[in-house]
């Protein structure tokens, strides 16, 4: 269903003339944008090392509006993870540069690893220990870059370091109401729904890699931690913090809704039932209704940051991340595009409003309410969500 009002695009617009080419011709725009400007850019700049050794202390964590390294004193192992999946990924598709990076990033990564077999959360530039917290956002990208690495590893460590983690996480991070801590040590906060996304997801990618159905296991347990805790019975939102027993945190906490994650969902719904034959199509259905219905802005098709669960904006700006998993959604429920060429118009904006007035192979991060930039910084881990919008954009427009 379409949001009533969402503007047709205009007749003769590039997205405009059949719903094949649309799609087909803002994916060849997007490829060519990011196999030529984004991934050279950050397999040299976006790297920490040498022409010889690209990546021999891992990636950059950001970089300032110039586009040179900000150079913080920490690196995320997150961030870590993420670009160690998007090299992989690339290295996949037959960019040959990626494996270079991929294994220095990996390589570098491994100084996060504790000896008991969980990782840290944050290092110093050099690879030294800066905050010893275990993150199960953190963890959850860690187990995902290790499934996406073991592509291309035919050793078996990665994959192996991968189970590894996910036995840490049950055995240390495991929560008595259901699902697993934040972090340890605890943190006074609310609990989330989003590094149990991520978890699922990795746990996912894990299986596809192995096809050992026992690595898809836990992917089970978070599918009916999101079916009785994460996504309200009643309205079918998907809830962000919660109190310990999992009920809407109080307050203005426990009113946020973001459409992005909703969209995410939807995808991973779709990928848990392609991987394991559960069905989900009632449950994204609700989800993707909701969002699409109050989480994109009628005029732009841009999605919004943040809404309420009465479906009230409450943070109109719009995250590059953001686009990326309503383009996601929208391909996963219609995958031909045929509505109004929703996903071909999302698609399109990326390229004029978010990958340029920028250092070429970046991006602006965020759009304020009046389409205009906002940011501070390059922040590194966008390429990520910029790398799965792509693929299923290809994915799409490979079937057309």
């Amino acid at each position: 269903m379409m949001p009533q009002g969402l503007q047709r695009a205009p007749i003769g617009s590039p997205v405009a003339s059949g719903q094949g080419t649309a799609l087909q011709t803002v994916r060849d725009r997007f490829q060519r944008w990011l196999f030529e400007q984004a991934l050279p850019f950050w397999a040299t700049t976006g790297c920490d090392g040498t022409p010889s050794h690209p990546a021999m202390r891992g990636a950059q964590e950001s970089l300032t509006l110039a586009g040179v390294p900000a150079l913080p004193p920490f690196k995320r192992v997150r961030v870590q993870a993420r670009q160690l999946f998007v090299f992989s990924w690339a290295s996949l598709r037959g960019w040959k540069q990626a494996e270079a990076c991929a294994a220095g990033i990996f390589d570098f990564l491994l100084k996060a690893r504790t000896p008991d077999g969980g990782w840290v959360c944050r290092l110093t530039p050099e690879g030294s220990v800066l905050d010893a917290t275990a993150d199960l956002y953190d963890l959850a990208f860690v187990v995902f870059a290790l499934a996406w690495y073991g592509r291309l590893d035919k050793s078996g460590h990665a994959v192996a370091l991968a189970r590894e983690t996910l036995c840490w996480i049950q055995a240390h991070m495991g929560a008595p109401t259901g699902g697993f801590f934040n972090t340890l040590p605890q943190k006074d906060a609310p609990r989330q729904q989003n590094p149990h996304m991520h978890l699922l997801e990795a746990v996912l990618a894990l299986y596809e890699t192995t096809r050992d159905a026992a690595d898809l296991a836990m992917a089970h347990d978070l599918y009916a931690l999101f079916s009785t805790r994460f996504q309200d019975a009643e309205t079918g939102i998907l809830g962000e913090f919660f109190t310990e027993n999992w009920q809407p945190a109080p307050g203005e906490a426990g009113n946020w809704v973001e459409p992005g994650h909703h969209f995410e969902w939807v995808w991973l719904l779709h990928e848990y039932t392609r991987l394991s034959g559960v069905q989900t199509a009632h449950q994204s259905q609700r989800l993707y209704a909701f969002a699409l219905q109050h989480g994109v802005n009628v005029h732009t098709a841009f999605a919004y940051d943040g809404i309420g669960r009465d479906g009230t904006v409450l943070k109109a700006s719009s995250r590059l991340w953001v686009q990326g998993e309503a383009l996601r959604g929208v391909l996963t429920v219609n995958p031909q595009d045929t509505a109004d060429h929703l996903a071909a118009r999302m698609a399109d904006t990326l390229l004029p409003r978010y990958f340029t007035g920028c250092p070429e192979g970046t991006w602006l991060d965020q759009l304020d309410a009046a389409g205009q930039p906002a940011v501070t910084a390059i922040p590194t881990s966008s390429l990520y969500h910029i790398v799965t919008a792509f693929e299923a954009l290809d994915q799409a427009a490979s079937r057309l």
